[in-house]
């Protein structure tokens, strides 16, 4: 995939990243400030996102926290129409994800639990996406964040969750005609951040080894950033497995 990108066009914008004040989402969430972009961090964790916009604050960043959960359909408008009203919109990170909470899954959870991660996972980003639609300004970038269970045809442990990831990617081919915004995607493996090092290092030594690598935090920050910055990136879903460079699905 291409390297190089004009980073100059983030500066004095607007970026809304949900999920954004942990994990992943906090790591987007410092690149984005670091290139002068203001930065909206949606999460539902109050204490955690002001303590992130604190920090980038320190360092001469921009950035503010919404209090939300994007399954809050009213709150996800509310939030979308706070980051355009802040300047000019110009990247949308539809990051906030995950398994639920849950300790079973599809078809031992209950229908409205596994429908419950749907709605995280792809109910809500779909909303985000139309919401984008016009508050992004042309010319901008909307990148989604899938994960390799959702391309993987091995057995999974939360098949709702690799269900809905599955459709983050189709949804993103689906409308890679838009011109603006333009709707990408990243698929990243295991991501190096401390849960998945923690879980890795739990595993037996046996299946330690025949783990799949972790990929770089950095390395799925550089492409979210190159894909929100590079012209031609609409429609584009690129896998990130950390043993091979991004490639396109």
């Amino acid at each position: 995939m291409p390297t190089t990108h004009d980073l100059t066009v983030l500066r004095n914008t607007v970026s809304l990243v949900t999920g954004g004040a942990s994990g992943l989402g906090a790591a987007v969430v410092s690149e984005l400030a670091s290139h002068g972009a203001h930065v909206v961090v949606l999460d539902p964790d109050a204490a955690a996102a002001r303590e992130l916009v604190g920090s980038i604050q320190h360092t001469g960043g921009s950035a503010e926290a919404v209090v939300a959960d994007v399954r809050d359909a009213d709150r996800l408008v509310w939030a979308v129409d706070l980051a355009s009203s802040r300047g000019t919109l110009f990247s949308v990170v539809s990051n906030a994800g995950g398994w639920g909470g849950l300790t079973s899954h599809y078809p031992d959870a209950s229908p409205d639990d596994w429908l419950s991660v749907l709605e995280l996972n792809l109910v809500a980003p779909m909303r985000l996406l139309q919401l984008a639609r016009t508050a992004v300004v042309d010319g901008g970038a909307v990148v989604q964040v899938s994960s390799s269970a959702g391309i993987e045809s091995s057995r999974y442990a939360s098949p709702e969750y690799a269900v809905s990831k599955a459709g983050i990617v189709r949804l993103t081919s689906a409308v890679g005609g838009w011109t603006s915004p333009r709707v990408s995607c990243v698929v990243p493996g295991w991501i190096a951040l401390p849960r998945a090092r923690a879980e890795l290092a739990a595993l037996d030594p046996e299946d330690r080894l025949s783990a799949p690598p972790l990929v770089p935090v950095g390395e799925v920050t550089d492409e979210i950033v190159r894909l929100i910055t590079d012209p031609s990136s609409g429609g584009q879903v690129v896998v990130l497995d950390g043993s091979s460079p991004a490639r396109p699905v």
